[in-house]
């Protein structure tokens, strides 16, 4: 069940379907024909399943090398959907290093199925990556992902064209020729027992492209040395509440559906809930009632335009919802937030 409890920022994805799109692939047919949040190009920072997303990916890119695609998908990304990642991890962190911590600690809250260790090695440090999707056929996709995530980082106190040391890849799919003229000076494995991307010491040490005796000291970096990082794993109610959130435009989504993603019984699930003291019903209530306060913090969303983003048809259904909770109507809420 773990291996299926994987949750990735739809933003991710979004960049595969950019490129996609791109070479004419009939994107909105395939997404109608998954399990995927149909309006997943409007929601790039919900969070949805990272192996229903590979699957859907290995599906509908069969006609791409998968190795190609993930490169692909990387290259856009440093300017399109990280954006806002980095920014807040920019803001919060000035070294190389500093940056990274900040940022393995958003990828571990987002994806609670990862392990990440930072280790040296020589001249270098390694960023080791484990995920349940490890044996997975296409778990490159996965992995490029991640990749997508530090290598815009590095470059932020470095240049633009910054390249890692090397990038180990737990997958068998050989790389294509285009992987090695995007990284010339990077050594790149596959069929490796472990995804990592390794990062010369010189480069963690950079503030803003300079190298500073402040930035970062030899015991500082020792902290770093070896540090073994995984988020507390998902309580169920939990990653069920963030897992049906992006569907919820459509209105509630069905159980069956959630099952099918998880990986889990129908039966097993309601169980599982009964034993955590909750209910699939209550599960969709308490959505909907963590969306509606995020969007109530919305001055510019109406109370109706909530409602409607909520998959409520009458707006007076979604006040008694959110009343029934709360114990306030969502213009009260609002004015006590003001």
């Amino acid at each position: 069940m773990d291996q299926r409890l994987g949750l990735v920022r739809a933003a991710y994805l979004n960049d595969f379907v950019t490129i996609l799109r791109d070479v004419g692939v009939p994107v909105d047919r395939f997404l109608a024909q998954s399990s995927l949040p149909q309006n997943i190009e409007e929601i790039p920072q919900m969070q949805i399943s990272t192996p229903t997303a590979v699957d859907w990916l290995a599906k509908v890119g069969n006609d791409i090398n998968p190795m190609e695609l993930g490169l692909l998908a990387s290259v856009y990304a440093t300017s399109s959907s990280l954006l806002p990642v980095l920014q807040t991890v920019l803001t919060s962190a000035h070294s190389g290093i500093k940056r990274l911590e900040a940022l393995i600690g958003l990828m571990l809250y987002e994806d609670r199925t990862l392990k990440i260790r930072i280790r040296k090695k020589a001249d270098s440090y390694c960023v080791d990556i484990q995920s349940p999707l490890k044996n997975h056929r296409y778990n490159c996709f996965q992995e490029w992902l991640c990749f997508q995530a530090i290598i815009p980082i590095i470059r932020s106190v470095t240049n633009p064209e910054w390249c890692p040391k090397e990038l180990s890849f737990t997958s068998h799919i050989r790389p294509p020729e285009a992987i090695y003229t995007a990284y010339p000076n990077t050594r790149i494995f596959c069929a490796q027992p472990i995804t990592s991307i390794t990062i010369p010491t010189f480069d963690l040490m950079k503030t803003y492209g300079k190298v500073g005796a402040s930035a970062l000291n030899p015991h500082t970096l020792s902290q770093a040395t070896n540090l073994y990082q995984e988020a507390a794993a998902w309580e169920l109610p939990s990653y069920l509440r963030t897992l049906v959130k992006p569907y919820l435009t459509d209105g509630p989504i069905k159980i069956d559906t959630v099952a099918e993603i998880t990986g889990i019984s129908t039966r097993t699930l309601q169980r599982n809930l009964k034993e955590n003291g909750s209910s699939y019903s209550q599960i969709i209530q308490e959505a909907r009632f963590e969306l509606a306060c995020s969007h109530l913090n919305n001055q510019d969303m109406k109370v109706i335009d909530v409602a409607i983003a909520l998959g409520y048809e009458n707006p007076q259904h979604f006040s008694r919802a959110f009343r029934r909770i709360s114990g306030i109507t969502p213009s009260e809420y609002r004015t006590q937030i003001l």
